[in-house]
């Protein structure tokens, strides 16, 4: 062959080789998405969107399945809990949702009696067990993430009193604050952790920022805030009074960045996902999934492997954190991940 037909050969084979890579690239860019079709139903707690922490982190969790799977939701915001069942059994109906997603504790009455009315009909739900065969219960070791925030709190305490503002007095919350104060205690002993208050309500704001306000009258000059949209309240009259505040289920750091130097996060986000991914593969389970610390469904948002996740999400820097306070943190998760710290549980 002469040297003109063996280049003539391997034009050829190149162009075969690029049409090919061609042809490969958009077989996989034009593949529909895993969740293409498929919807997802969203019942969110009482006290609606715009928390700023439990039901805005669950609602984000849907949104990232929308984004990467290619979903669509629906949603709905009771304003009563006498709504969840007329609300879970419209879903169900449907007939067209891969999954129905109960957000709170307080649906799992009516979820008991609707999951039995739709047996081949998946569902989940959050902070609370109802075992049935197709509900898959999220549970979260939020008494794990607490002590970690009551070590900062035990460690930045300039009085030697503390405090801790709960949505309800219920066993729910009531996790949070006894691993707050196992936190405390552990890294402080001789400071005092003050009696709980509680709102007796997720979205009264007002009331959560007098008993806030009240727990300084006391002493406090820090406080832990666990209490839905009703914690907003609570957050803004720390804010006002100057001292240190803690926020839960997601960063809230950035309302006020010179009082609320961390926030325990409870990644409701983590948890929706993966169901809603688990429904679209079909490996959904119907069982209880409780995770902490070392699966990463709670922490806090200065642990290295969240701290830029909530930078990016809220679109701020988190001023500089004690190191002697990070270093304490970190060895106290550890601690509690190996099993040498054991946490009391309000379960």
């Amino acid at each position: 062959m002469n040297r003109k037909g063996i280049s003539t050969t391997i034009i050829a084979v190149i162009i075969i080789i690029i049409i090919a890579v061609a042809a490969v690239g958009v077989y996989y860019f034009t593949l529909p998405s895993p969740g293409e079709g498929k919807k997802v139903g969203l019942i969110i707690a009482t006290g609606g969107l715009g928390d700023k922490s439990f039901n805005d982190i669950s609602y984000a969790g849907v949104e990232r399945a929308k984004e990467e799977l290619g979903i669509n939701f629906d949603y709905v915001e009771p304003e009563s809990i006498a709504q969840y069942e007329g609300y879970q059994r419209d879903f169900a109906q449907a007939g067209d949702y891969e999954l129905i997603i109960c957000v709170g504790f307080d649906q799992a009455d009516a979820l008991t009696i609707v999951s039995q009315e739709f047996p081949e009909q998946n569902f989940a739900i959050v902070d609370m067990v109802v075992i049935q065969p197709n509900v898959a219960s999220l549970v979260f070791r939020t008494n794990e993430a607490s002590f970690l925030v009551g070590v900062a709190a035990g460690m930045m305490t300039e009085t030697g009193k503390v405090g801790f503002v709960g949505g309800m007095d219920i066993d729910l919350i009531n996790d949070f604050f006894l691993g707050y104060e196992a936190g405390v205690n552990w890294v402080n002993p001789q400071a005092t952790v003050l009696t709980p208050v509680y709102v007796g309500d997720w979205a009264d704001p007002t009331k959560g920022k007098e008993l806030a306000k009240s727990l300084v009258d006391s002493g406090a000059d820090a406080i832990f805030v666990a209490a839905g949209k009703s914690g907003l309240g609570a957050l803004d009259g720390i804010n006002e009074e100057g001292i240190t505040g803690f926020g839960v289920d997601a960063c809230q750091c950035y309302l006020y960045l010179d009082n609320i130097p961390l926030s325990m996060t409870k990644r409701v986000d983590v948890a929706v996902y993966d169901m809603i991914e688990a429904a679209i593969d079909g490996t959904f389970s119907g069982e209880v999934f409780s995770k902490g610390l070392a699966d990463e469904w709670v922490g806090v948002c200065r642990l290295p492997e969240e701290e830029s996740l909530w930078e990016e999400e809220f679109d701020f820097t988190h001023p500089p954190l004690d190191s002697d306070i990070e270093e304490k943190i970190q060895e106290a998760r550890t601690k509690i991940i190996d099993g040498e710290i054991t946490v009391p549980t309000a379960y």
